[in-house]
C-alpha cells in the first residue's frame, strides 16, 4: 500500500521528521522502540500524516511489554455523584455503576482530550451530552463520552469511547509505539492500531 511506502520513506528519513533523540555529547541517535518525534518539528498532524505513523506503528518491531503495580485494592465507587454538564450548566444526579467515573475518570478524559487537539491540524471534541439529563435527546439513552474528530469540513468521525481508548490515542499522537495504562503497565500500541483507525476515521488497509 501506498502509505506503507510512505512509512519506509519516512523511517528512512526519520532526522527530517524528528524521529530520533539527542546523545548526550549532541549528537543524534535512532530511537525506534519509543518513536517519540519532535514536537517542535511536527507541531500539527495531518490525516495524512497520520496514515503514515500507522503504517509505521504496524511494520516496526514493538516494544516489550511491561506489567505495572498489581497491588491496588479495588475501591467501592461513591454511592452518589453530581455531573455538571459543561454546556448546560445543569446537574444530574448518579447513583449508579456512573458515579466511579464521573469522580474518578471524567476530568482526566477531558484533560487528555485538550492534549489531543495540540498534536492534530483538525478538531477532536469531547461530547458528554449523553451524561446531561437536559442536554441527551432521550431519557432512555445509556450514559457514553463520544469523541468526536472533524477530519474535513464536511467529515466527522464519531465513536463512543473510554479513557482506556483516549489514552491510546494521546501516547499514539506524541509518536510513541506504547502507551501506559492507569496502573503504569507498558503495552505496545501495534496491537491497537484498528481502534486507532477507527476512531481517528484514518483509511483502512
Amino acid at each position: 500500500m501506498w502509505y506503507i511506502a510512505a512509512a519506509v520513506i519516512l523511517l528512512a528519513t526519520s532526522g527530517v521528521y524528528g524521529f530520533s533523540r539527542l546523545r548526550t555529547d549532541g549528537t543524534e541517535k535512532a530511537n525506534p522502540v519509543s518513536g517519540v518525534f519532535d514536537r517542535l518539528t511536527i507541531k500539527s498532524l495531518s490525516m495524512n500524516q497520520i496514515n503514515i505513523l500507522l503504517a509505521r506503528l504496524e511494520i516496526e518491531e514493538p516494544p516489550e511489554t511491561v506489567r505495572g503495580a498489581m497491588c491496588y485494592e479495588a475501591m467501592a465507587y461513591p454511592r452518589v455523584a453530581e455531573y455538571i454538564c459543561p454546556v448546560c450548566g445543569e446537574k444530574t444526579i448518579y447513583n449508579d455503576s456512573q458515579t466511579g467515573f464521573i469522580e474518578w475518570e471524567l476530568q482526566g478524559c477531558r484533560r487528555i482530550v485538550e492534549s489531543l487537539n495540540e498534536y492534530t491540524e483538525f478538531d477532536i471534541s469531547l461530547d458528554e451530552t449523553r451524561f446531561c439529563d437536559f442536554c441527551s435527546d432521550s431519557s432512555d439513552e445509556e450514559p457514553a463520552l463520544l469523541l468526536r474528530v472533524a477530519s474535513t469540513d464536511t467529515t466527522e468521525t464519531v465513536n463512543s469511547i473510554s479513557i482506556h481508548d483516549l489514552r491510546i490515542l494521546d501516547s499514539f499522537l506524541q509518536g510513541n509505539l506504547y502507551y501506559l495504562t492507569g496502573n503504569e503497565s507498558q503495552f505496545p500500541l501495534q496491537d491497537c492500531s484498528d481502534r486507532i483507525r477507527q476512531l481517528l476515521g484514518a483509511s483502512g488497509n
